[in-house]
């Protein structure tokens, strides 16, 4: 299903936050890993959520791994 939403619409610090993010990572080890504070994540999480249409991390991991073609679906 086609939303009309582009990866485009994410920041490079957003879409870095989001490569994290699909990799699993917990806030404070992104945080660490990019020299900012947790609260920082928090927030960009927020606005990455509102500009994917998404309501919590795992939504986004998803819309991201669709976004950007990384998103492998297996067959049942």
């Amino acid at each position: 299903m086609d939303t009309g939403i582009s990866i485009e619409v994410l920041s490079e610090r957003e879409f870095e936050i989001m490569q994290l993010v699909s990799a699993g990572k917990l806030n404070k080890e992104i945080a660490s890993a990019l020299m900012i504070q947790t609260a920082t994540i928090t927030k960009h999480l927020q606005h990455i959520f509102f500009k994917l249409g998404v309501q919590n991390r795992t939504e986004a991991a998803i819309k991201f791994l669709e976004l950007t073609g990384r998103l492998i679906l297996v067959p049942a």
